[in-house]
């Protein structure tokens, strides 16, 4: 499982130099914010869809009982292979792992209790709800995304050029933490709590 964790956070950490040097760019006013803005929005999704690919290993890697001492599968399966077929149900392509509660279904029928995935803590539950409003802010643009968007951030105290999913993740909750770093930072916190 460590192989499979550095990896991830590997890979955040590498999205976060990309944000480091963009930002970098953009102080040096060789990048507008129209160019950071579309950066941190592709940065971002792509820090979520890195997230629901280690979710989906982790959940396999419970169900084949390797490096999952928490979870009591309810059926065995003896492979990777064999137990994404499993999970597929024979006709999907893929599977959403977001909005977490998904997961959390799909744990509850496949290992006893749920767990480890049925074990978030409150505050982890509202980071993913409020990552997934980000999410579909920036990746639907429709008004019932931007809705919903406008209502999470509404009463934050906010820059008029932070009211927009990608303003709001450059936004920062201190002197030294965007809300980009924030939220990927809970992400890696979820996956760890699932350990």
């Amino acid at each position: 499982m460590s192989s499979l964790l550095n990896r991830f956070e590997g890979h955040l950490n590498a999205l976060n130099v990309t944000r480091k040097k963009v930002e970098l760019l953009y102080k040096q006013d060789l990048l507008v914010r129209r160019d950071i803005e579309r950066i941190y929005e592709g940065i971002f999704l792509d820090a979520i869809t890195s997230t629901e690919a280690m979710l989906e290993r982790l959940f396999i890697r419970c169900m084949i009982a390797q490096d999952c001492s928490r979870a009591i599968a309810r059926i065995n399966v003896s492979s990777p292979t064999v137990a994404r077929e499993v999970l597929m149900g024979g006709d999907k392509k893929y599977l959403d792992w977001l909005p977490y509660d998904k997961t959390e279904k799909r744990a509850k029928a496949f290992f006893r209790g749920g767990r480890p995935f049925t074990q978030l803590n409150s505050s982890h539950r509202q980071t993913l709800s409020d990552i997934l409003i980000i999410r579909n802010a920036i990746a639907h643009k429709s008004s019932h995304a931007e809705a919903k968007f406008n209502k999470m951030i509404n009463g934050q105290p906010l820059l008029p050029y932070e009211k927009t999913p990608a303003g709001y993740l450059r936004s920062k909750i201190d002197l030294n933490t965007t809300r980009y770093q924030f939220y990927v930072a809970e992400m890696a916190d979820v996956i760890h709590s699932l350990l």
